[in-house]
């Protein structure tokens, strides 16, 4: 004749569970496995992962049943719970980092690539502008001259020097003011 666990008080099921007795763990499961779901889900807010936590609430129950000393098995499982709940948030947390990084290496390399399109374009750009143009504007924009140092070593006047640049910035502006407006609105 089997034994109706049922009966039996925490403290004894929790002696005959540390005893291996495979009836009493599964009494615990019975009364408490519902507490532990519904606290695991209230935080989780996930199906999938409140069973998760419970699982490994109890399962670490069974491991531990030998050496845990447990006064109060409620309290024992809350604070178990509690810690697996945490576990589990530090996990999903993680992930996420995960998800945003992954998320911002997508976002670098698109601007990258896009940066990449907009030199490119630029450059085609101003290989088109007249040779003298297009001196005065590399001059200015990428050896850092200013309007005197570019005039005094092209031997022309620093009104030529401005006229040349407004006319490079223009050119610019035109190609690709419908590239920046895409880009603000994006």
């Amino acid at each position: 004749m089997m034994a109706d666990y049922t009966f039996y008080a925490d403290e004894e099921l929790v002696q005959r569970m540390a005893a291996d007795d495979h009836n009493a763990f599964t009494e615990i499961y019975n009364r408490y496995w519902k507490r532990l779901y519904t606290l695991a889900y209230a935080r989780l807010h996930s199906r999938e992962l409140a069973e998760d936590v419970v699982q490994d609430v109890l399962t670490g129950l069974w491991q531990r049943r030998n050496q845990a000393i447990i006064r109060s098995l409620p309290a024992y499982l809350a604070a178990a719970n509690r810690y697996a709940i945490f576990t589990q948030l530090s996990k999903n947390a993680r992930v996420t980092t995960m998800e945003d990084l992954s998320e911002a290496q997508q976002a670098v390399t698109d601007e990258t690539a896009q940066l990449h399109f907009l030199q490119q374009s630029m450059n085609n750009q101003l290989q088109q502008l007249p040779e003298k143009c297009r001196i005065v504007f590399d001059y200015s924009r990428n050896a850092g001259l200013t309007n005197r140092e570019i005039a005094a070593t092209l031997q022309i006047s620093e009104k030529a020097v401005e006229k040349h640049i407004s006319k490079a910035l223009q050119r610019l502006r035109m190609q690709f003011r419908n590239y920046f407006h895409a880009i603000f609105l994006y």
